[in-house]
């Protein structure tokens, strides 16, 4: 509906404003490409905090916040202010809301007296572009970005154009014609951007220079100006001619004076003073010094000269492309290298001169190689490249930076000598620490590993290979509050690499200008396992006290299949869909820590406690609260450590980050988790309440179908405007199967996400007994589905596991035998300790009782407790454990685990469990292992093998309804199975511990995939 707009006014963010701003996001998603993040108050709060924004504007009618324009300044380039969010609610489009904004911001960076103003946006902004455009902005010809610049603020505030604009309005006067399209006049590689003003008393034009982002060019009905210069790419340390040309226009001689500027990279006598009375054409020369290659991210090199026309004055500059006579690159294939090795160094060398040259490169002797030979000689037509290959042998690891003498012969039969120290090749063994540095990175290298440093805006990333592009990099922190972006621009006044006996680390430091006296020392350092730590230093050199200071470390991170430690929760996110940062509520992080398995490196991050992480959009931050710095005071930040393939679980990562040496196999949630009550996967009542949560910032929004064992029990439709994140309900569950199976699914906005959950419903009784037969006391547990027998006369573990009449395990029962490879053999299941063999434990004394044990949720289990004392053997004498058996009536799941009574004074760190049981159908060869990623099936009792049970998702009989599935322990470290022609068995190892995680055998005639059988793993005994 469109909304009236008579009432709007502008103003300046208060953190009263929040909740409105939030509904403003909210309701302008489909602005941004149907974005589903929710905005709340306290994330506009938290955002708005941390922004560093000079300022804030927003439109306002009534109390509805339906515009937002932040102006803040550009951390890519300097001079520059930046409009990092526009937008305006798409119900208030055309109201010309986005130009009052743009216009705030554009006012704001005249009234501060910077020269410019810069925005992104993307090229099918259609609606918007000509919006910038009539607002004084020109779109870069780039096909990185889509980057606009408006020099509005420095015309302006130029002392010789400000009698222009004191009489034309210089939004009404433009006479510039607006297209959706990049903009620039080009000639001799410079790009122009030109304004003209024009109403029935005055006209104007003003050029300026891409690169140099300064004017170079003014014409008004009193004088003309131009800054020229023959070709945009200069060669370094080459005299170019530069050319000031002024028309006089008036019927007055004027006095000119031009005063050239010397810069960090130009060298200039250009210094005239003369009267004009029509047309003078100045020239003089300037020499461009060897420095790093320009970024079109930045203001590149430029020759400046200040002139004034009878005392009013101007600016005019040019930027140019330095380069060196030959551009030199080198490359070598693969990671590591090889004492011994040849390899070859490809080396790309392209001409800058403006002709034909034949270019000799001649390489210095270096330890690290032996060259087949140390000169070359390349010629190289006009803007041609070609790659010279230069074979070598590797004799040291290291980092090769040769010293490269280069011989320039141009075509004219000039020549010019220059050097290259900056072409470098990395030499990787293991163990081998060292850094090096090229034209555009500063690098450190451990074993496989690698940090690369852009030398451009101090961007750091890390990976195992040469790749400089990673999906995770650090950015250059910022000092505040509010922040500043200064570092980012800002020449480091050291930088450093050094080693010790495990770290490779690399130095930076800082001296603020805009926090007085203080010095940043920023740390990253390399370990040859894959672990980047990253901390800093604040040292106040000031005589006065820093009060309050704050150090913001952001990064970013693409990345999909992802784990966060949500409300003490781990929330395992979509392997398929990508997640953004602020797709997660900051406020539910629960953890220091977070881990991602894509990208075919498992990649995890871990921060100090007390940091403040915040998640925003693509950024992630970390804010370090330093309070007051004393003089003098030096103070060390905790660090911070990004794992690249260090830890390969989650569970790893969250040890790690915890510093807790002991990993502990816990479960994660999936981000759209369907929860039962209290995570109890037993269920004695008649009504289930069921809990469906998105972990994500988005509501849930979509139609809600639960079904069990295929029968509907629910349908909901949700709509995003109940602002829920949670769905909870209650279904019947009378009649359901003892072994009952939640399926559903949400559909979601775009997303459909199938929901499934295991239900156990126990009804009936166990009976618990004891039979004789042959002269041993059997003790018999029956559930009505299942029955299970142990007699510790005969062997310490079970003998017989039945499921409707049907007995699964193979054994001797009642003498035990010689079979195969075993001797003694009994068969059944049993679990002991993994160097007792059968043999020793025959001779150990077992005895058997039937004891009711309790679960975690409280569910009672009837169980088979089987106690060993271990009194003969030399390793494990003093020993004493007990092995459960469990059972639920009615439910066709076995439970089995280990509790340690007594370890016998033997410490059992490291200490293995060995539990194995042997299996049969009708007979052997009736067992089938089905493989869980094929139609595969691999048959008992035909030939020897080895099996990896992980891989199989249950074991069928031929002439048998159910299936046997048998779901591990989950701190099980091998699941395996072992057959030849007399025997199937499964063996499974684990780590001793007081009490073991309990493993399951469950039946059902169902095909139940292993991701809703392992929420067995929830019971915990």
């Amino acid at each position: 509906m469109s909304q009236m707009t008579n009432t709007i006014i502008i103003d300046e963010y208060r953190e009263e404003y929040a909740l409105a701003i939030a509904k403003m996001w909210n309701l302008s998603r489909d602005s941004w490409g149907g974005d589903t993040r929710v905005h709340t108050e306290e994330s506009v709060k938290t955002k708005e905090a941390n922004a560093g924004n000079i300022a804030l504007y927003l439109a306002i009618d009534g109390e509805e916040v339906v515009g937002y324009c932040s102006l803040s300044e550009y951390k890519e380039d300097v001079d520059s202010l930046y409009i990092p969010l526009l937008n305006v609610r798409p119900d208030y489009h055309g109201k010309k809301i986005g130009k009052m904004l743009v216009m705030k911001a554009v006012e704001k960076t005249i009234e501060l007296g910077w020269p410019r103003v810069d925005l992104y946006t993307w090229p099918g902004n259609v609606k918007a572009v000509p919006l910038y455009k009539k607002c004084g902005f020109f779109w870069e010809d780039r096909d990185d970005t889509t980057h606009l610049m408006n020099f509005i603020p420095a015309v302006i505030n130029t002392p010789l154009l400000k009698p222009i604009f004191e009489k034309v309005d210089w939004y009404d006067a433009s006479i510039r014609e607006i297209e959706v399209k990049p903009d620039g006049l080009k000639e001799n590689g410079f790009t122009y951007y030109q304004y003209e003003w024009k109403d029935q008393q005055t006209n104007a034009c003003v050029r300026f220079e891409r690169s140099g982002r300064g004017i170079s060019f003014i014409e008004t009905d009193d004088y003309l100006l131009e800054l020229k210069m023959a070709d945009h790419e200069v060669i370094e340390e080459m005299p170019q001619k530069v050319e000031l040309i002024f028309v006089n226009k008036t019927a007055n001689p004027v006095l000119l004076k031009v005063d050239g500027n010397d810069h960090e990279r130009t060298e200039s006598a250009f210094k005239d003073e003369i009267i004009v009375e029509k047309r003078a054409v100045l020239s003089d020369q300037v020499i461009f010094k060897a420095g790093e290659e320009p970024s079109e991210w930045n203001t590149h090199p430029f020759f400046s000269v200040n002139v004034s026309i009878n005392g009013e004055e101007c600016e005019l500059r040019l930027g140019v492309k330095p380069k060196p006579p030959a551009k030199l690159t080198a490359k070598i294939e693969g990671n590591l290298s090889f004492l011994g090795e040849k390899k070859v160094i490809e080396l790309e060398v392209e001409n800058s001169v403006k002709e034909e040259a034949v270019f000799d490169l001649v390489f210095s002797s270096d330890e690290h190689v032996e060259l087949d030979r140390s000169t070359f000689s390349v010629s190289l037509k006009k803007n041609e490249r070609k790659l010279v290959a230069i074979p070598f042998v590797v004799k040291k690891f290291g980092y090769y930076q040769p010293h490269i003498a280069i011989t320039a012969k141009i075509e004219n039969g000039s020549e010019h000598t220059f050097e290259n120290n900056l072409v470098g090749i990395a030499l990787k063994g293991f163990g081998e620490k060292f850094g090096g540095e090229t034209k555009d990175f500063w690098h450190i290298y451990n074993g496989s590993y690698q940090v690369n440093i852009r030398k451009r805006d101090y961007l750091i990333t890390a990976g195992r290979n040469q790749q400089i592009n990673q999906p995770f990099a650090f950015f250059v922190p910022k000092l505040g509050k509010p922040y500043s972006t200064e570092l980012s621009k800002k020449k480091p006044a050291a930088v450093d690499w050094y080693f010790n006996d495990t770290e490779m680390i690399f130095k930076m430091v800082f001296h603020s200008a805009e926090i007085a006296g203080v010095t940043l020392t920023l740390y990253t350092a390399l370990y040859g396992d894959g672990i980047v730590k990253k901390w800093a230093e604040v040292e106040n050199d000031s005589k006065e006290t820093i009060q309050q200071l704050y150090l913001n470390q952001s990064l970013y991170h693409e990345k999909s299949h992802v784990y966060f430690p949500l409300e003490k929760d781990v929330i395992e996110f979509s392997e398929i869909k990508a997640v953004d940062f602020g797709d997660i509520h900051s406020h539910h992080l629960t953890g220091n820590w977070y881990f991602t398995k894509d990208h075919g490196e498992p990649i995890g991050l871990c921060w100090p406690t007390e940091c403040k992480a915040n998640l925003e959009g693509w950024q992630f931050y970390l804010e370090y609260e330093l309070g007051a710095i004393q003089p003098k005071e030096c103070k060390r930040l905790e660090p911070c450590y990004l794992s690249i393939g260090a830890f390969r679980t989650w569970q790893e990562q969250m040890a790690f980050a915890n510093k807790v040496s002991n990993v502990v196999l816990s479960q994660s949630i999936s981000e759209k988790a369907l929860k039962l009550e209290n995570n109890n996967p037993v269920v004695y009542t008649d009504q289930l309440a069921l809990e469906l949560q998105t972990s994500r910032t988005s509501f849930i929004n979509g139609p809600i179908e639960l079904f069990i064992n295929g029968e509907s029990k629910l349908s909901a439709q949700i709509s995003s405007a109940e602002e829920r994140t949670k769905f909870q309900a209650s279904i019947s569950v009378i009649d359901a199967q003892p072994i009952s199976i939640i399926t559903g699914s949400i559909q979601s906005d775009s997303t459909t996400t199938s929901l499934n959950q295991l239900m156990i419903v126990p009804k009936g009784k166990v009976e618990a007994f004891t039979e004789a037969g042959q002269g041993i006391t059997s003790y018999v547990l029956d559930n009505g589905i299942i029955r299970i027998k142990a007699a510790p006369e005969f062997y310490p573990g079970l003998y017989s596991l039945i499921y409707h009449e049907n007995e699964w395990f193979d054994t001797s029962f009642p003498e035990k035998v010689a079979k195969g490879w075993w001797n003694p053999w009994a068969g059944g299941m049993k679990t002991s300790p993994a160097q007792l063999n059968t043999f020793s434990l025959m001779k150990e004394c077992t005895t058997a009782e039937f004891m009711d044990i309790e679960d975690k949720h409280g569910n009672q289990w009837s169980s088979i407790a089987l106690h060993t004392k271990i009194g003969n053997h030399p390793i494990w004498k003093g020993l004493q454990y007990t092995q459960f058996f469990a059972l639920l009536p009615g439910v066709p799941v076995l439970a089995y685990f280990v509790k340690i009574v007594d370890s016998g004074g033997k410490s059992l760190l490291s200490e293995i469990l060995e539990t194995d049981l042997f299996l049969t159908g009708d007979s052997l060869k009736d067992l089938t292992a089905i493989s869980q990623f094929s139609d595969k099936k691999i048959n008992a009792g035909i030939e020897e093998q080895g099996l990896n049970l992980k891989n199989v998702s249950y074991i069928n009989s031929e002439n048998r309804k159910e299936k046997l599935y048998h779901i591990e322990g989950e701190e099980n470290v091998i699941f395996e199975g072992y057959m030849n022609k007399e025997a199937f068995e499964v063996i499974l190892l684990q780590e001793i511990k007081n009490t073991t995680k309990p493993g399951f055998i469950l039946f059902d005639q169902r095909e139940i995939s292993k991701t809703i059988l392992e929420s067995l793993r929830g019971i915990v005994f």
